[in-house]
C-alpha cells in the first residue's frame, strides 16, 4: 500500500458522519404532521433523542406534546408551539415545517420510516458504546472482570427499548397458561351500551356507553402487605416497610436496583403470619402477601422435563401466605417441607471509592490489632496480596506485621534565593542551592515562612501535614480511626453496598483471615464479635448465598467474647484468595444442589394482627427483597368479570391494561373464573378429570374472545392512548381497562402528585370520548372508611383527596362576597363562580361544580403569619413554592400561596358617593356591640353594620371602594410616621369584619395581616414599603390622618423601597447572596481578573432574568410563612371540584380541590367480611355506585367468590 492510499484512508476513517438518514427523519415528522394514525405507528416506536438532528428532536416534541394534549399537530400548530417555546427559528422557521409536509412520500408509511430512524439511533448507540469500550481497554483502570462486565452492560444498553413488552391477545397467553396448568396437574335485555355482565348493574346503568369513564375504587383489602417493621434492604443501606416511600429505590430479585412505584396506606386488623424459614429467617405478613415459591411438585416436574429432554418451564409459582399455610407440608410418609423460595442474585451495584482497599480491610477485620493498623498472619501469600493492593507492610515481630500506606515522596523546584539558580530539594522550607548560599541567605532574603499543610493549606508546625489532616488521613490507622473501626470492627455500609467485585474482594479477606472450609465442602467464618458476624452474615447474603448460623461457648477474655459465631455457606464459587483454602474447598466441596439457591418455608403461624403495608415496584418481575435474610417477596378481579362479559360473553373487543399484574396471572384468573375451577387447584396443578374438560371447553371461547391483555411496565398515558387508538382501527375496540390508577404515570414532569392525578384523569376522560368507548380505571381508596363505624366507603375515600371544614369560606368571582362549605353544600349549590389560579398564577373565573360531604375526619389547624387560618384535613393539599403539598407534608417555616390580587366581581353594584360615604363613617364609628337598633328602610345598604361590611360594597367599583376605604380609615384608622418609615392599621370591630377589610384591599393589591387587638376587636395592618405605597397612592386617608399619610408616602418615596422583599421567594435572594459573596481565585493578570468578577455578575443575572421570576414579577400571589400547624378534633368536612384548574381561594388561602368529577360513574366495592370474619354477610359484596352522572345511584349486592376469582349475581342468570 503507498503512502498516498494510507493517508486517504486514514482520512477517510476521520472523515465519517455517525450512522444517521435524514430523508427518513423528514418523512417521518412530515407524516406525523399529515395523519393522528401516523402519530401512534411512530410513538412506540421513536424517541425524540432518536433524531440526529437537534431541529428534528424538537419538532417531533412539540408533535407529540400536541398529541398528548388531543390538538391537532400540523404545519400551523407545531409552528406555533415551537414559536412560544422560542425554537422556532432554531428549527428553520415555519417554512422548513412545510418542506417536511412537501418530502412525505406518502404518510402511510410513517411507521416504516421511523423504524429506519430507529436503526440509525441503535448503529450510533453502538458505535458509542463501542467508543467506551476501547476507552475502557485502554484506560487499564480496576479488575479485567469488572471492565468486562461494565462494557457488557454498554452492549446491552444499545439495544434497549422504552416498550419491551405490547398488548398479546388472550388467545397467545391462554394456550401456555394451559400447558402450564396442565403440567401442574402431571406433577401430582334491553342493554344499548357495553353489559358488565351483572344484571342489576346493567339495569341501572343500561350498560357502559362510549366516552364514559368509570372508576372502580375499593381498599387494598385484597392487598399483600408486610409488617411496618420488616427490613427492607437498599442501594444505600437500610429502610422499614413503614418507611418506605414512592420514589424510593430498593432492590429487586436479581439484584438489581428498582423503584418504587406505588405504596398502600398503614392497613389494621388484618389476619396475620410470622413466615419462619429454615435458615432462621422470619418474616411477618398477612394472608395475601404473595410469594414466589417452589412446590415439591414443581420441581420434580422440572427435573422430569429435562431428563425427557423438553424444555423445562419457569420453576415456581405466585402464592400467598394463606396459600402456603395449607400446603406447609408435603402429603408423603416423611411430611417433607414442600415451598422453597429461590435466594436473591448478588446485588448488582456500582464501584464506589473505598477508604481501605477490601482485602486488606478483609484481612484486618479478622486477624488484625484491634487498635492499630497491625495484622497476624503466617501466609506470604497474604502479605504478598496487602502488598499489591498499594500498601507498605512491615515485619514488627514474628509473623505480626505492620500495614502501612506507602512512603510519600514530595520534590519542590525552587530558585535560590542568593544566586538565583534553579535546584530541587525534598525539604519544603530550603531556599538556597548549596552550603555556600545558605550561610548568605538570611542577609539576602525575608525569614523562611511557616509551613503549610499540603492537603488543607493551613499553617503547621512541620511536616507536610497539618495535625488534624494527618489524624484524619495521614496514615492507615487515622484512616481506620475515621472510618470508626478502631477498637470497633464491623463492616461500615459503604463496603455493604459497594460492587460485586469488590464484595467479593472483601470477603476473599474475611475468609482467608478467619475462615475455613467444613468437611462437607462448606465456606465458615467464626468470630467472637456478633456485630462482625451480623455484618459478614449480610455480605453473605448480598453477594446471592443463603447462610446458616450457630454458636458455641469459648474461653474469652469476657463474657461478650465467650461465644463464637459461626456463619456456613454452601457455594461451588471461588470465594477464598489463598491458594491452600481454595484448593481444599474443590477438593472438599460435593455435589451443587437446588438447596444452594433456595431457602424451605418451615412454618406459617397465626399471631395477633400487627399493622401492614406494601409497595409496588417497577421490576417486571415485581419481585423486591424484604429482611435481614435478602428474602424475595411478591408485591383487581371486579374488572376483569367487566371484561369476562364484554369479550367472552358478548364478543365485544376490549382490552385490559395491567400496571401491576402479569399477564400470565390475568389468564389464570380468568380460566378460573369462566371455568369454575379454584385459582389455588390452578396454581398448584391438582386438576380433577371432569375439571379437564371444563378447561377444555373454557379454552375454545377463551382463544376466541378478543380480549387483549398489556401487563408492559411503567406505562405512560401516550403509550396507552397510542395503544388504545390502533386497537380502535384494527379491532373496533368497545371497552379499556385500566389496573389500577395510581400507578400511572402521565409522562410529564408535574408540580405534585395531585397535580399529575388531576392531569391523567382528564386525560383519560378525553381518551374515552375520542375513540367514543367506555374507559374503567380501578383506584384504590384511602384509610377513610376504616375510621367509620360501619367500614363502607365513600366518594370522598378516593386518593389524592383532601377536605375542608364547614366553616371555611369560598370567595366568588360573581358576587366578591365570600360564603362557607356548609352553606354551598347544605343548598345544593351549582356551578358556583370562584377565582381559581392558573398556570400563570393569576386569579382568573372558573366554576366550582358542587361541594359534597366525605365524612368526619381529623382536623388540623393552619396558622399564617398574616393572621389567616384554614382547618383542614392532613392530606389537603395547599400552594407552596414546591408545588402542591399536602397539610401533612408541610411545617412550620414553610411559605405558602396566599392571594395579593383578585379582579372585580362579574356582577356589579353602583352606588353615588353620599351612599358610600354614610355606610363607611357609620362602620367605623358603629360600637362593638348592637347596643342601639338601626331605624332604615334599605336592608341591602346597612344590614347588620355592627359586625361585617354588607355584600353590596364587594360589587361596587374600584373607584367606589377606594372612596369605602379612605371613609374608613378616617374614622378608627392609624396612620404614624417614625422617622423613615410607619404604620398603617385599622381596628376592626370583628375578625369577620378584618376578613371582609382585607378581602376589599385584594382589589388594590394589597395585602394585609391581621391579628386579634382584643377580646372583642381586631387589627388590620398593612406592612412592607410596596403596599403602603399603593394604598397611600390608590385609596388614601381623609381627616386627621392626612398630613401622616403624605409624610408616611413621602419617606417611602425618598427611600426608593419600590417593592416588598418578602413578595418574592426568599431562596431567589438567597441564591444571589450566596453568589456574591463567593471570593474570586486569585487573578495573576487583568483579564483573569476580569473574568473572575464578570462570572458572578452574570450568573446574578440568570438568576434574576429567570422565566420564572418573570412569572413571580407579575403573578397574583403573596408568600406566607406557616407559624402553626395543630390538631383540632375531628368533624364532618367536604371538598369540592373547580373545573379546568382545581383550586380556589378558601379563608384567604389558595387550596387545591378533589379530581374525582372527571368520572361519569364512580363505583365504590366493600365486603364487610373482609372487617369481620363471622359476619353474616360472609361471600356477599357491595357494588356502591356512588356517582351516577347520567342516572341515578344505587348500592347492589353481589356474590364474590374468592376460590373462582369472580363476582357473580346474587340470583344465577343464564349461568352467569
Amino acid at each position: 500500500m503507498s503512502l498516498s492510499s494510507t493517508e486517504t484512508s486514514s482520512d477517510s476513517e476521520y472523515g465519517r458522519t455517525p450512522p444517521q438518514d435524514l430523508v427518513a427523519e423528514q418523512s417521518v415528522l412530515g407524516g406525523m404532521m399529515l395523519s393522528k394514525d401516523a402519530i401512534a405507528d411512530c410513538v412506540e416506536v421513536l424517541r425524540g433523542i432518536d433524531f440526529y438532528r437537534p431541529a428534528h428532536e424538537a419538532i417531533y416534541d412539540a408533535i407529540i406534546d400536541l398529541y398528548g394534549r388531543g390538538e391537532p399537530a400540523d404545519a400551523v400548530t407545531v409552528s406555533d408551539l415551537l414559536t412560544k417555546r422560542g425554537e422556532i427559528t432554531r428549527v428553520g422557521g415555519p417554512a422548513y415545517l412545510h418542506t417536511l409536509l412537501q418530502s412525505v412520500p406518502t404518510a402511510a408509511n410513517a411507521g416504516f420510516y421511523a423504524e429506519i430512524v430507529r436503526e440509525r439511533a441503535v448503529l450510533r448507540r453502538l458505535v458509542d458504546a463501542g467508543t467506551k469500550i476501547v476507552q475502557l481497554g485502554y484506560s487499564q483502570d480496576g479488575e479485567v472482570d469488572a471492565i468486562v462486565n461494565e462494557a457488557q452492560a454498554e452492549v446491552y444498553k444499545v439495544a434497549e427499548r422504552r416498550t419491551a413488552e405490547d398488548y398479546v391477545a388472550l388467545r397467545d397467553i391462554i394456550e401456555g397458561t394451559v400447558d402450564e396448568i396442565e403440567a401442574a396437574g402431571s406433577r401430582s335485555e334491553g342493554v344499548t351500551g357495553v353489559p358488565t355482565g351483572f344484571y342489576e348493574l346493567d339495569e341501572l346503568t343500561q350498560g357502559l356507553h362510549g366516552g364514559q369513564m368509570i372508576v372502580i375504587a375499593a381498599r387494598p383489602a385484597v392487598g399483600k402487605a408486610l409488617a411496618l417493621d420488616t427490613p427492607i434492604p437498599t442501594p444505600t443501606g437500610w429502610t422499614t416497610m413503614g418507611e418506605v416511600n414512592v420514589g424510593d429505590e430498593v432492590l429487586a430479585a436479581d439484584g438489581t436496583p428498582t423503584t418504587v412505584t406505588a405504596a398502600t396506606d398503614v392497613m389494621l386488623d388484618r389476619p396475620c403470619f410470622e413466615v419462619e424459614f429454615n435458615d432462621g429467617s422470619v418474616i411477618v405478613a398477612d394472608a395475601e402477601h404473595q410469594w414466589l415459591t417452589s412446590s415439591r411438585a414443581d420441581r420434580r416436574n422440572s427435573k422430569s422435563a429435562e431428563s425427557n429432554g423438553s424444555v423445562a418451564m419457569k420453576v415456581g409459582s405466585i402464592r400467598t401466605t394463606a396459600e402456603i399455610l395449607k400446603t406447609i407440608r408435603c402429603d408423603t410418609a416423611d411430611a417433607r417441607l414442600n415451598h422453597a423460595v429461590p435466594t436473591a442474585k448478588a446485588l448488582k451495584l456500582s464501584e464506589t471509592t473505598l477508604p481501605v482497599a477490601p482485602y486488606t480491610l478483609g484481612i484486618w477485620l479478622g486477624d488484625g490489632a484491634s487498635a492499630a493498623s497491625r495484622v497476624t498472619t503466617a501466609d506470604p501469600e497474604v502479605v504478598a496480596r496487602i502488598a499489591a493492593e498499594g500498601y507498605t507492610v512491615t515485619s514488627v515481630a514474628g509473623i505480626t506485621y505492620a500495614v502501612s500506606l506507602p512512603q510519600e515522596s514530595f520534590e519542590f523546584k525552587k530558585n535560590c534565593v542568593v544566586c538565583g539558580v534553579e535546584f530541587t530539594t525534598k525539604v519544603r522550607h530550603v531556599r538556597s542551592c548549596s552550603q555556600s548560599c545558605g550561610g548568605k541567605a538570611r542577609f539576602v532574603s525575608e525569614p523562611v515562612p511557616k509551613s503549610t499543610c499540603i492537603d488543607c493549606g493551613v499553617e503547621c508546625s512541620g511536616g507536610l501535614r497539618c495535625e488534624p489532616c494527618r489524624l484524619d488521613h495521614g496514615s492507615l490507622q487515622a484512616i481506620l480511626r475515621r472510618s470508626g473501626l478502631l477498637n470497633n470492627k464491623h463492616i461500615p455500609m459503604e463496603y455493604l453496598r459497594s460492587s460485586e467485585a469488590q464484595r467479593r474482594a472483601l470477603l476473599a479477606g474475611l475468609l482467608d483471615s478467619d475462615g475455613t472450609v467444613s468437611g462437607s465442602g462448606c465456606p465458615q467464618f467464626a468470630v467472637t464479635s456478633l456485630k462482625l458476624a451480623t455484618d459478614f452474615r449480610e455480605l453473605v447474603h448480598s453477594l446471592g448465598y443463603r447462610t446458616g448460623w450457630s454458636e458455641k461457648r469459648v474461653n474469652g477474655h469476657t463474657e461478650e467474647s465467650s461465644t463464637c459465631y459461626v456463619i456456613t455457606f454452601a457455594t461451588s464459587d471461588t470465594v477464598f484468595a489463598l491458594e491452600r483454602k481454595r484448593q481444599l474447598h474443590v477438593e472438599r466441596d460435593t455435589r451443587a444442589t437446588s438447596k444452594r439457591t433456595s431457602r424451605f418455608i418451615s412454618d406459617v403461624r397465626a399471631i395477633a394482627s400487627v399493622p401492614v403495608r406494601c409497595i409496588q415496584v417497577a421490576h417486571e418481575d415485581h419481585l423486591f427483597l424484604a429482611g435481614e435474610a435478602f428474602i424475595p417477596t411478591h408485591n383487581s378481579t371486579f374488572a376483569l368479570d367487566f371484561a369476562r362479559s364484554a369479550s367472552i360473553k358478548h364478543n365485544m373487543t376490549s382490552v385490559f391494561f395491567s400496571l401491576e399484574m402479569g399477564r400470565n396471572e390475568i389468564a389464570m384468573r380468568l380460566l378460573s373464573a369462566e371455568a369454575s375451577i379454584a385459582l389455588q387447584n390452578l396454581r398448584k396443578g391438582a386438576i380433577k378429570d371432569d375439571e379437564w374438560s371444563k378447561i377444555a371447553t373454557t379454552m375454545g371461547r377463551l382463544n376466541d374472545a378478543p380480549l387483549f391483555i398489556d401487563d408492559s411496565p411503567n406505562m405512560s398515558l401516550m403509550e396507552i392512548r397510542a395503544k388504545c387508538r390502533r386497537l380502535k382501527q384494527k379491532h373496533d375496540l368497545k371497552l379499556i381497562l385500566l389496573d389500577y390508577l395510581q400507578l400511572m404515570s402521565s409522562g410529564k414532569r408535574v408540580e405534585s402528585r395531585q397535580q399529575e392525578v388531576s392531569e391523567f384523569s382528564r386525560s383519560l376522560k378525553l381518551l374515552a370520548k375520542e375513540l367514543d368507548v367506555p374507559l374503567i380505571a380501578l383506584s384504590q381508596l384511602n384509610r377513610g372508611s376504616e375510621q367509620r363505624t360501619d367500614k363502607k366507603p365513600m366518594v370522598s375515600d378516593l386518593r389524592e383527596s383532601g377536605c375542608l371544614t364547614a366553616e371555611t369560606k369560598v370567595l366568588r368571582s360573581d358576587t366578591g362576597a365570600e360564603t362557607t362549605m356548609g352553606e354551598l353544600f347544605a343548598s345544593g349549590a351549582k356551578d358556583v363562580p370562584v377565582w381559581s389560579l392558573d398556570a400563570n398564577l393569576r386569579y382568573v373565573e372558573r366554576h366550582l361544580t358542587h361541594v359534597f360531604s366525605t365524612g368526619v375526619k381529623p382536623v388540623y389547624k393552619m396558622t399564617l403569619a398574616s393572621g389567616r387560618t384554614i382547618r383542614a384535613t392532613d392530606n389537603h393539599p395547599f400552594f407552596t413554592y414546591e408545588g402542591w403539598q399536602a397539610l401533612g407534608d408541610l411545617q412550620a417555616g414553610d411559605r405558602l400561596g396566599i392571594p395579593r390580587h383578585v379582579d372585580g366581581p362579574s356582577l356589579r353594584v353602583d352606588w353615588d358617593e353620599e351612599q358610600v360615604t354614610t355606610i363607611a363613617r357609620f362602620l367605623g364609628n358603629a360600637p362593638v356591640a348592637n347596643e342601639t337598633p338601626i331605624d332604615n328602610d334599605d336592608p341591602a345598604m346597612l344590614g347588620d353594620l355592627l359586625k361585617f361590611i354588607p355584600e353590596d360594597v364587594f360589587a361596587l367599583p374600584k373607584a367606589s371602594i377606594a372612596l369605602f376605604l379612605s371613609q374608613l380609615w378616617a374614622s378608627t384608622g392609624i396612620v404614624s410616621v417614625n422617622g423613615t418609615s410607619g404604620r398603617i392599621q385599622y381596628r376592626a370591630h370583628s375578625r369577620k369584619m378584618a376578613d371582609d377589610i382585607a378581602r376589599l384591599l385584594l382589589r388594590f393589591g394589597i395585602t394585609c395581616k391581621i391579628s386579634q387587638h382584643t377580646t372583642n376587636t381586631c387589627m388590620v395592618e398593612i406592612v412592607g414599603d410596596h403596599d403602603q405605597k399603593r394604598f397611600l397612592q390608590g385609596i388614601g386617608v381623609e381627616g386627621d390622618h392626612t398630613a401622616a399619610a403624605q409624610e408616611l408616602l413621602d419617606a417611602i418615596i425618598t427611600n426608593q423601597e419600590a417593592f416588598e422583599l418578602g413578595a418574592a421567594p426568599l431562596h431567589v435572594w438567597n441564591n444571589v447572596r450566596e453568589i456574591l459573596e463567593q471570593n474570586p481565585n486569585d487573578a495573576k493578570n487583568e483579564g483573569s481578573l476580569k473574568t473572575a468578577v464578570r462570572q458572578p455578575l452574570s450568573r446574578v443575572a440568570e438568576v434574576l432574568d429567570d422565566a420564572e421570576m418573570q412569572v413571580e414579577a407579575i403573578n397574583d400571589i403573596f408568600w406566607d410563612n406557616i407559624v402553626s400547624i395543630e390538631a383540632d378534633g375531628e368533624e364532618e368536612v367536604f371538598d369540592a371540584t373547580v373545573i379546568g384548574n382545581h383550586n380556589f381561594i378558601a379563608n384567604g388561602i389558595a387550596v387545591h380541590n378533589s379530581i374525582e368529577q372527571d368520572a361519569d360513574m364512580v363505583i365504590l366495592l366493600h365486603r364487610e367480611d373482609i372487617y369481620d370474619k363471622e359476619s353474616a354477610r360472609a361471600g356477599e359484596a357491595d357494588v356502591i355506585v356512588a356517582k351516577h352522572r347520567n342516572g341515578p345511584t344505587k348500592t347492589i349486592v353481589l356474590a364474590f367468590q374468592g376460590h373462582y376469582s369472580r363476582f357473580n349475581n346474587m340470583a344465577q342468570e343464564g349461568g352467569m
